[in-house]
Order: structure tokens, then C-alpha cells, then sequence
């Protein structure tokens, strides 16, 4: 007996508990229209400039040589001198990379020390503008520059060695 209340309790409560829900008919037109949309895209991120470049120096070995011949004049007591002189170099290359997020101005210059004033130095390039290396690879070719610097000038004997 007691299931039989319990049964007919929940049905009970079952039908008062129910709500019917009724939906008007849709008219598709209302539903589907065309709205604009406005939008826009703002960046307020600060880029600071970084600087940075490799510089690869070459061995910069520089030799003076002096070839030719001295012949003994019994005449003058003195020596006739037949001479050439020339400069060579090893590793006289020097290459300057930029790694900047900014474009770079580099220039090249040769300042001999007071006792080698008579010693002049060129570089093949003495100015450049490496671009900013932003948005390329880090082996792109455009972001190297390379220069090699010459020696001349008459050099003495008696000058000390060249080791500064």
C-alpha cells in the first residue's frame, strides 16, 4: 500500500511541476541580417634600439721587404744601391657583422703611431651603412661588410720592429 501512495504521490507532482512551452513561428527575414562591425587593431609596444656587431680582425701581419742588389764601389768607397721596396700582407682583412634592430654607419680609419708617421694606411672601403638587421636571417649576406687595409710608405732600418 505504501508503494502504491508513493507512486500515485510522484505522478502528482510530476503533472503540477510541468510547464508547457510555446514558441511563435519564426519568419526567417527577421532573423538573418546584415550588421557592420567597426574594429581595430592598436600596438603600444616600446622597441628600444640594440646595437650590437661582430668585428673579426684578420692576422694583420704586415712585412716590409727590401730586395735589390748593393754592389761595392772601389771609386766612392760606398755602395751602389739597387733596391725595391713593397709592403705584403697576411690577414689584412677585416669584416664587420650587424645585429642590430637599427641600421649602423661603419668607418674605417688608420692613425700610425708619431714614430711611424712615415707609414700611410688604406682601407679598399672606408664607409659603410650596414641595414638594420631586423626581419632577416642571421647569414644574410647584406648584414656583412668587409674591408682589407694596405700599407705604404718607406720604412728605415733603423726604425724598431712594428709590434704596437
Amino acid at each position: 500500500m505504501k508503494k502504491t501512495i508513493s507512486i500515485t504521490m510522484a505522478f502528482a507532482l510530476v503533472a503540477t511541476l510541468s510547464t508547457a512551452a510555446f514558441a511563435a513561428a519564426a519568419d526567417d527575414a527577421d532573423i538573418k541580417k546584415d550588421i557592420g562591425v567597426n574594429a581595430k587593431y592598436v600596438e603600444d609596444i616600446k622597441t628600444s634600439k640594440t646595437i650590437s656587431a661582430d668585428v673579426v680582425w684578420g692576422e694583420m701581419e704586415f712585412t716590409y721587404s727590401v730586395n735589390g742588389t748593393k754592389t761595392w764601389n772601389a771609386k766612392t768607397h760606398e755602395y751602389d744601391i739597387d733596391t725595391k721596396c713593397e709592403w705584403s700582407a697576411k690577414g689584412n682583412d677585416i669584416s664587420v657583422t650587424n645585429h642590430s634592430n637599427a641600421a649602423i654607419d661603419v668607418d674605417f680609419t688608420y692613425q700610425p703611431l708619431d714614430e711611424y708617421s712615415v707609414v700611410k694606411g688604406t682601407f679598399t672601403n672606408d664607409e659603410f651603412t650596414i641595414p638594420t638587421a631586423e626581419g632577416k636571417a642571421v647569414n644574410d649576406e647584406s648584414l656583412t661588410v668587409s674591408t682589407a687595409l694596405t700599407l705604404s710608405g718607406e720604412l728605415h732600418q733603423m726604425l724598431p720592429l712594428l709590434q704596437k
